[in-house]
């Protein structure tokens, strides 16, 4: 192999190294929006199956949802700080998870719901069910905001790998 052709891949790798530090900067968040995809998917089918107009409510987030999916999928090919849609998902689902929360004690619950027996313990998985949503869009929102403001760790860590190769 002839010295350019080695530069030009000790330059490829450095530059599908940085390219993959950037987008694994939205690693928690991926796997998180995964979570909530799953969840909401298996709600809406549940809805679907009992023949329950409240499918609306799970399919309405499942495309935000997608929105945010799709953002974070272009990310590797340009390296973004400032993940709009993902972040709007996230403000749009920790609103559901409270109004979740609010509705337990309603007449709502039996829409939302209709496959669950209307009792304390199903008002209390749920419960724990939004709590933890609620809980997950929170730290969601928190990663995001580090790594649009870049004070997130993984950003320090590009800073100092661009470093070391001298790239700018």
């Amino acid at each position: 192999m002839n010295r350019m052709a080695k530069d030009n891949l000790d330059k490829s790798r450095k530059e599908t190294s940085l390219k993959t530090l950037y987008f694994n900067r939205f690693l928690l968040i991926r796997y998180v929006t995964a979570v909530f995809f799953f969840t909401n998917l298996y709600w809406l089918c549940s809805l679907i199956i009992s023949k329950n107009v409240g499918a609306v409510v799970p399919g309405l987030t499942l495309v935000f949802i997608i929105r945010a999916v799709w953002e974070q999928c272009t990310m590797y090919s340009s390296h973004i700080d400032n993940a709009r849609k993902t972040i709007l998902t996230y403000k749009i689902m920790l609103i559901e998870n409270i109004v979740y929360i609010a509705t337990l004690f309603t007449p709502i619950f039996k829409k939302l719901y209709p496959f669950l027996v209307d009792n304390t313990k199903s008002h209390m998985f749920i419960l724990f069910i939004n709590v933890i949503g609620a809980v997950l869009c929170l730290i969601s929102l928190n990663r995001l905001n580090k790594i649009k403001n870049q004070s997130d760790k993984q950003f320090k860590y590009i800073k100092q790998y661009k470093q070391n190769i001298k790239m700018k």
